[in-house]
């Protein structure tokens, strides 16, 4: 039975996605279902859609908190005057979230969008600016070379370490490598601290 007196629009949006944040959460992305959404808050499925688009939709709301929060562990990240020792405790700061938002993180990537479903330019911004923050750094290594380079060596270090991160989370690291994946993200990161450091200019 909907309860739509019981919320104001604010309020019931806001319970749709703290309920959908912690269904995802406990159970994970491939789990979640307009249904057991539903069944969590006590509103019917057919409500739901009357505060938001589709299913793709709440699960970006959930996704975007997810990238808000990676960007404050960036912020958290103890610093340092040495950008090698800065991109490492980014990388630190990276898998210490994930290892606490796993099921999160991985809906970021693993969920499958309707075929009419489309990313608001504000997610891809949102992802963007977290590989600008390496991109600074990046920067500092090299001051000579342009920022499109540092972007790219960004990218390649934050997509690496994210592929990892999958394959760890799936099992299959172990079918690749017997490492922890610390170890393996942190040799990640000099390897594109070194490959950078000798880039033609």
């Amino acid at each position: 039975m909907a309860r739509g007196a019981d919320h104001s629009n604010a309020e019931l949006e806001t319970l749709v996605v703290d309920a959908a944040e912690d269904l995802i959460a406990r159970e994970g992305i491939d789990r979640f279902s307009a249904r057991a959404l539903s069944s969590a808050i006590g509103y019917t499925a057919g409500s739901l859609y009357h505060h938001f688009k589709d299913l793709d939709d709440i699960v970006t709301r959930v996704n975007s908190r997810t990238l808000v929060g990676l960007a404050h562990a960036f912020s958290d990240a103890p610093p340092s005057e040495d950008p090698s020792a800065m991109l490492h405790a980014y990388a630190d700061a990276f898998l210490n979230y994930i290892a606490l938002k796993r099921n999160l993180w991985n809906a970021l990537f693993e969920f499958r969008r309707t075929e009419t479903g489309t990313v608001p330019d504000w997610y891809v911004e949102a992802i963007a600016s977290l590989i600008r923050i390496l991109a600074i750094i990046f920067h500092q290594l090299r001051p000579d070379l342009s920022q499109g380079a540092a972007l790219a060596s960004s990218q390649l270090v934050f997509a690496s370490i994210h592929a990892v991160v999958s394959l760890e989370s799936s099992g299959r690291l172990a079918l690749v490598m017997n490492r922890d994946i610390r170890e393996v993200a942190h040799d990640l990161v000099d390897m594109h601290v070194l490959a950078f450091q000798h880039r033609p200019a």
